[in-house]
């Protein structure tokens, strides 16, 4: 298994994109900060932009020293999808995704 770790920003961005296809099997977003920050989350397909059709979370709080853990469904990507993702506060959230190249 792989890992890619990032820190979610204000503006959407691609926080993982498939080289081939690729299974997530992880994804956790931690709060690392001293209070409540929201996060969000979209599955894009390759091509696409993130929008409400392809919205997974929307503004989900994550409490202080909290980590929203996503694992009890596998994401199959094709070559090019990606996990776009952002929070409300600058540096609050850190993102690490787990994944196995097919």
């Amino acid at each position: 298994m792989a890992i890619s770790n990032n820190v979610l920003t204000t503006t959407p961005s691609a926080v993982y994109t498939s080289n081939g296809q690729t299974v997530v099997t992880l994804l956790y977003f931690c709060n690392t900060s001293g209070s409540s920050k929201t996060v969000s989350m979209w599955l894009v397909p390759n091509g696409s932009t993130p929008i409400d059709g392809n919205q997974v979370y929307r503004n989900y709080t994550i409490t202080s020293s909290d980590t929203l853990v996503v694992a009890s469904e596998k994401i199959i990507l094709s070559n090019g999808d990606a996990i776009y993702a952002n929070a409300n506060a600058l540096s609050s959230i850190t993102t690490t995704v787990g994944y196995v190249s097919l």
